[in-house]
């Protein structure tokens, strides 16, 4: 299964109930956040253009964060750190980038 997240075309392939946020993480991957992928912030948001019937069910802390954003919980928007997928997917969240390699500095 794999996540594909534009505009940036990054390419993520989460193990099997681990979050979007963290494969991102685990991968080398930086996502938007301020609370640290703990479901509170809301900045992980990001928009489900395709793939919606293979991402894992909408929990109560997710449900939460999307009545905030006074979204809709039809799938069509999402928190990254409480998204998990069944199959390949493919979002859109801007600012999504490899942390800098911290060797070369």
């Amino acid at each position: 299964m794999t996540v594909t997240v534009r505009p940036s075309g990054i390419r993520l392939e989460p193990n099997p109930d681990e979050t979007v946020f963290r494969a991102a993480a685990r991968q080398g991957y930086r996502w938007p956040t301020i609370c640290g992928g703990n479901g509170t912030c809301r900045t992980c948001v990001m928009t489900v253009e395709s793939g919606r019937e293979n991402c894992g069910p909408i929990g109560d802390l997710e449900a939460e964060g999307l009545d905030a954003l006074k979204e809709a919980k039809d799938g069509g928007l999402r928190l990254a750190c409480q998204t998990t997928v069944t199959g390949d997917v493919v979002v859109t969240k801007r600012g999504v980038k490899k942390w800098p390699n911290e060797a070369a500095s």
